[in-house]
């Protein structure tokens, strides 16, 4: 069993690393957001981190990373010039980065939670939701619509069926692998391994209500399959959805395609 656990291991953590790796650059929030703010807060016993930089009085947009993953994957958003004239927050989740103590927490509800009242004094808030942030994003909306002003999802979580664990995240749980699995993967395996019984809880019995969505799914996701452009166009307000289908574009579209983003949040912000 040992001998299995050793061969199978790198097999693993390239899995694990090879799917939730991001190209986004790392450091701290001075050197990142030079003239942003760090901030940390008791949200609901627990300690909520996020890094926010602009006008504190400007429409807000909020922005929720993947798994494994931190504030910085946002960090260049947080600094673009075409993002000036908003105020701009991209959140720790629970059990990453600077909100790691108290692990994470696997149902979609109680992120949706921590958010609503971390942010419950800001306006109705434009929010960015990057895979498995993509299905917080709509758990927010489900819970909170008051808090959502729209919601720009890229490569998102949303198809429950699409979303069950691979051979990789089970391997990965096995206790002799876990115990020398990279802590970040470890966590990030435990949302993975969740996910599709909370998306499950996420779309019953709930009609989605008109919030402004856009939806930018690249069709060379080898993560998030390009089919939930399919599904997100079967559950959510036809009238108030618009679907982007980005052809020669896989999950880490966020950071190869900036603009497309930054295009989005500038559409929903219009009056």
């Amino acid at each position: 069993m040992i001998l299995l656990v050793r061969l199978a291991l790198p097999v693993v953590a390239v899995c694990l690393a090879g799917c939730m790796g991001a190209p986004y650059p790392t450091g701290r929030p001075a050197e990142l957001v030079p003239g942003g703010s760090s901030v940390e807060a008791q949200v609901q016993g627990r300690r909520l981190h996020w890094v926010e930089s602009g006008d504190a009085d400007a429409p807000p947009v909020l922005f929720i990373h993947g798994t494994p993953g931190s504030w910085e994957a946002f960090a260049d958003y947080l600094t673009a010039p075409a993002l000036s004239g908003y105020r701009l927050i991209a959140v720790d989740r629970p059990g990453f980065g600077g909100s790691s103590a108290g692990g994470v927490e696997p149902a979609l509800s109680a992120q949706a939670a921590y958010l609503a009242e971390a942010f419950a004094e800001l306006p109705p808030m434009i929010v960015v939701g990057h895979s498995l942030g993509g299905s917080i994003a709509m758990q927010l909306v489900r819970d909170a619509p008051d808090r959502v002003a729209g919601v720009v999802l890229v490569a998102a979580s949303l198809e429950p069926a699409a979303e069950a664990p691979r051979w990789f995240n089970r391997l990965a749980n096995w206790p002799l692998v876990r115990r020398i699995v990279p802590d970040s993967l470890a966590r990030a395996n435990d949302e993975v391994l969740a996910l599709e019984p909370e998306l499950r809880a996420l779309w019953a019995g709930w009609t989605p209500p008109e919030t402004p969505v856009i939806l930018i799914q690249g069709m060379e996701d080898s993560l998030v399959r390009p089919s939930t452009a399919d599904f997100a166009e079967s559950v959510l307000h036809s009238d108030s959805t618009v679907i982007q289908r980005v052809d020669h574009a896989g999950h880490f579209v966020l950071w190869e395609q900036p603009e497309r983003v930054i295009d989005a949040i500038h559409t929903l912000a219009e009056p």
